[in-house]
């Protein structure tokens, strides 16, 4: 009995001291290199939403600040329009289907209307129109396109329009395997 006592406590004093030696192990360290909680951020999450995000916006309001001929159609300057995450979250999904399955079209490949995916992500809409474009490498280059574009001019310049949402996904074009596929929504609310 007494060789059993002295088992459990040489098992005692060996799991204090691997304890011990863990708690030692897991100490201090420099005080200034504790990190302040992280912040939630605004974005979205994804890049093809979050890194044009400012970019595209101020683009659009600079378009719309001045009067602009689409065609032959005149338009004056119209109102800054708000960015919205769920139109910009509608806008990425097109791309992403568009890139991901190798088409160019407002219909979804599920037969998607613009109407129907922006309705899927919770914007009440009034009014909405859709630019697509694709293989421009930058906002500032789809910006033109769209510009040089009459029908999209038009929508860019639409004073029914008071929010937008814009996105790219990269997929394969033309023997392009990094293509941007953009889609930039642009709605009002009812």
């Amino acid at each position: 009995m007494g060789k059993k006592k002295v088992r459990n406590g040489s098992a005692c004093l060996l799991l204090i001291g691997v304890l011990l030696a863990f708690l030692c192990g897991c100490g201090g360290g420099d005080s200034g290199s504790v990190s302040p909680p992280e912040v939630p951020g605004t974005g979205t999450g994804i890049p093809g939403i979050d890194s044009i995000r400012q970019e595209f916006l101020d683009a659009v309001n600079q378009a719309r600040s001045v009067p602009r001929m689409c065609g032959s159609d005149s338009y004056p300057a119209a109102p800054a329009v708000a960015w919205n995450d769920d139109l910009a979250m509608a806008a990425y999904l097109h791309s992403s289907d568009m890139a991901i399955n190798g088409f160019f079209s407002h219909t979804g490949s599920d037969g998607s209307s613009p109407g129907d995916r922006i309705t899927r992500e919770g914007y009440d809409w009034r009014t909405y129109g859709e630019n697509i474009a694709v293989n421009y490498p930058t906002v500032s280059a789809v910006m033109q396109g769209w510009l040089g574009s009459d029908g999209h001019c038009r929508n860019i310049m639409n004073r029914n329009f008071e929010e937008i949402g814009a996105a790219y996904a990269e997929g394969v074009y033309s023997g392009t395997p990094s293509a941007p596929y953009w889609t930039f929504e642009l709605a009002a609310s009812r």
